[in-house]
């Protein structure tokens, strides 16, 4: 079994690497960046993962492998100054592998979309795969256009696809300086001594769950007989950012200095996925609680290595 990740060196990739590899795949990696884990790979093609020369790009997918696109330029708060440069690189750019796929004969295409962006303010919580999408952003909108596309590869051209729509991932590898993972950043600041910086009030409601879980549902898209889909992958509970901070005050048994930002248009409210069709079509569930994941992460700070392997031996 062979599994070609296009970004696979981020923080994610990273994790579904890990797992694919200890589920029996042979792994690849389409990314510019190295690897930071080398050990979970059996080959990185260094190259721009949606730049890549087409007929390299035909070569890493021969073997007919399950394909895993998380390759995306320009974070949420920054896509908006960056809408044509997005859609020339990321939607542009997922079209070209999405042709390549359809010439070598992928097994899958698995697609990392966005569960806590796309489908903007939320009309009911939990919200479920069939809710309205009505994004607030550039970055949102790149990413649904490319689902819409996704699924037109399967209707004209017979791809076979999953699509997961994931909330707010956390764990470690993620960085807490790049604009995106606010527990990274929370953690990271407490590390240091420094004062937690917080947009808006504190109330904003988000999913967040355990990096491990997601890359669980990644390996059971590759392998369930379930085509052409899509699914939201999170924890099916809220927690606001006040809940983060109370939660890592108590684990660490000390008080936090906060800052506080002025809140940003492009937030929603309220952001809790229906992971219901997740749990019947593929049987997961998220695993690690909140809390154990919180721990991981901390502890990964200082070891960042042995977190992420271990945890798919």
């Amino acid at each position: 079994m062979k599994a070609v990740l296009l970004g696979g060196s981020g923080f994610i990739g990273t994790h579904v690497a890990a797992a694919l590899k200890a589920a029996g795949y042979s792994v690849w990696n389409c990314d510019p960046r190295p690897p930071r884990q080398p050990a979970d790979l059996d080959g990185h093609l260094s190259a721009d993962a949606v730049h890549a020369d087409a007929a390299q790009l035909e070569e890493l997918l021969g073997g007919q492998p399950v394909v895993y696109h998380l390759a995306w330029r320009w974070l949420p708060a920054e896509s908006n100054r960056y809408m044509a440069p997005s859609i020339e690189h990321n939607v542009v750019g997922a079209l070209r592998v999405l042709e390549a796929c359809v010439k070598a004969g992928t097994r899958r295409f698995v697609y990392f979309s966005s569960g806590g962006t796309i489908y903007g303010p939320a009309q009911g919580l939990p919200i479920a795969e069939t809710h309205p999408t009505e994004p607030l952003n550039a970055h949102a909108i790149s990413k649904l256009m490319v689902e819409k596309y996704v699924a037109l590869f399967g209707r004209l051209y017979g791809l076979d696809y999953v699509t997961l729509r994931p909330g707010n991932p956390f764990g470690p590898y993620q960085n807490p300086n790049g604009g995106q993972g606010v527990i990274a950043a929370f953690l990271a600041r407490a590390a240091a001594g420094q004062p937690l910086e917080v947009w808006g009030d504190g109330e904003t409601v988000r999913d967040f769950f355990y990096v491990g879980d997601l890359a669980r549902a990644a390996v059971l898209a590759a392998e369930t007989e379930r085509s052409r889909t899509i699914y939201n992958i999170g924890s099916g509970q809220g927690r606001t950012l006040l809940n983060i901070i109370a939660a890592i005050e108590g684990m660490l048994g000390r008080k936090l200095e906060v800052r506080w930002r002025p809140g940003r248009a492009t937030d929603v409210p309220a952001n809790v996925l229906d992971v219901r069709k997740a749990h019947q079509d593929l049987g997961w569930m998220p695993q690690v609680s909140f809390e154990d994941g919180l721990q991981l992460t901390w502890e990964s700070l200082s070891d960042p290595d042995s977190a992420v392997r271990g945890e798919y031996e």
